[in-house]
């Protein structure tokens, strides 16, 4: 499995509005993906003050394939949500899922 971390970077002075990012970016991501094997969106906000990242989101795929085709045939509709939501530009990075267990 997959886990493809879209991560904001937090800086002075950003804009970034929660509410439509939960209520229509979120959704929207899941509706364009689900068709392509989409598992799992988790949003993590940085709690701190000075976080690095502002807000984390992880997407879950079995494969980097089916991200990639899902990237190449919907990718510009979401990658176009960005600046409705934030000025800040997320950075990317796909990792293979290692650990998945949780802890009673």
């Amino acid at each position: 499995m997959i886990d493809i971390l879209v991560m904001y970077p937090n800086r002075d002075g950003m804009t970034f509005d929660e509410d439509y990012y939960l209520d229509h970016h979120t959704p929207l991501v899941a509706r364009l993906l689900g068709d392509y094997g989409l598992k799992f969106i988790r949003v993590v906000k940085g709690i701190e003050r000075d976080s690095p990242f502002f807000l984390v989101t992880h997407i879950g795929f079995e494969a980097k394939e089916e991200f990639n085709k899902a990237i190449d045939e919907v990718g510009n509709e979401l990658f176009e949500d960005i600046p409705r939501f934030t000025d800040v530009e997320p950075l990317i990075q796909i990792g293979e899922l290692m650990v998945n267990d949780r802890i009673p």
